[in-house]
């Protein structure tokens, strides 16, 4: 089963609110997908709402692209925090990460997005 680190646990509402700025405000993020038996599959893109209505993260507006797709709605617990409480989940490359928003099912499957840190000027 996938960890869900030490972020902090937080209310459905906090949740919908931080998933709300990261899509109105287009911030670049890590989504991450943590399934059983150390399986996961992550992108970098856009979080954004489909035509389907759910939550999605695709790296540009092509259908043909890989992409992350979850309900917010199904989740039984959400956590958040700054990469120090995430430690353990695996980020490809060099990126650099500002925050976790986790939401975790009741499977213990987790769909994590990271918002990427500004590059330094």
């Amino acid at each position: 089963m996938a960890s869900t680190g030490s972020g902090a646990d937080i209310s459905e509402r906090d949740a919908a609110d931080l998933l709300h700025k990261l899509i109105t405000e287009s911030i670049p993020v890590q989504g991450l997908f943590l399934g059983h038996d150390a399986v996961a599959a992550g992108l970098v893109g856009h979080v954004f709402i489909g035509p389907d209505g759910l939550v999605w993260v695709r790296a540009g507006e092509q259908r043909t692209e890989p992409f992350l797709r979850f309900d917010p709605a199904t989740a039984v617990r959400f956590k958040y925090g700054d990469t120090r409480a995430f430690p353990n989940i695996p980020i490809p490359g060099d990126l650099r990460l500002a925050s976790a928003l986790v939401f975790v099912f009741a499977d213990g499957t987790e769909m994590a997005i990271f918002e990427l840190a500004a590059e330094p000027e």
